[in-house]
């Protein structure tokens, strides 16, 4: 009975011994990942958004090309293409 507990200490010793490494090593990991990732996101610019290539139709409200004089859907003239 006396060595059953003596394995059974030794084991218990060993397992938590593994524990609390695995759950170090996990901790440095995360903040080396964490820091890794910040310094990948610091080299990136920030993209300015693109200028708009379609706009809606007033009257039927579908998107159509931004150079469009006429909707392809109702065929009304559109507004923007009488400022001569």
């Amino acid at each position: 009975m006396k060595k059953f507990f003596e394995e059974f200490k030794e084991f218990a010793s060993s397992f938590l011994s593994d524990v609390v490494n695995f759950i170090f090593m996990a901790f440095v990991l995360f903040c080396l990942l964490k820091a890794i990732n910040k310094l990948t996101s610091i080299s990136h610019k920030a993209e300015e958004p693109k200028a708009p290539t379609t706009k809606k139709c007033p009257f039927c409200k579908t998107e159509i090309d931004i150079e469009a004089t006429r909707c392809p859907h109702c065929t009304s003239v559109l507004e923007e293409a009488k400022k001569d």
